[in-house]
């Protein structure tokens, strides 16, 4: 049997990275399509406020109509994913030496 050379932090940063990711996308079409306040809504914003919070105010929202598309949430999706890869990069770098 081969033993798996991936370590467990590469792991559980991939799957924390792909949570954020959820996260903020689901915010930024909720918020896109003007979703309701209903416990399922409340509940994600208040999952997204926290990884948020760090990019307010960075980009005004652009409005269209009744469609709000938050232009910093969608930076922060790109910074995170960002961030992710260069960890898990860096990880896979260490492991082949």
């Amino acid at each position: 049997m081969k033993r798996n050379k991936t370590g467990m932090f590469p792991k559980l940063i991939s799957i924390l990275l792909t949570f954020v990711q959820v996260v903020i996308a689901l915010y930024l079409l909720l918020k896109f399509f003007g979703a309701n306040p209903t416990p399922f809504v409340n509940f994600l914003n208040s999952l997204s406020e926290p990884i948020l919070n760090p990019f307010q105010g960075i980009f005004h929202p652009i409005v269209y109509k009744e469609h709000i598309l938050d232009l910093s949430a969608l930076f922060a999706l790109i910074v995170y994913s960002i961030i992710g890869f260069g960890i898990q990069k860096i990880f896979s770098m260490l492991k082949m030496k």
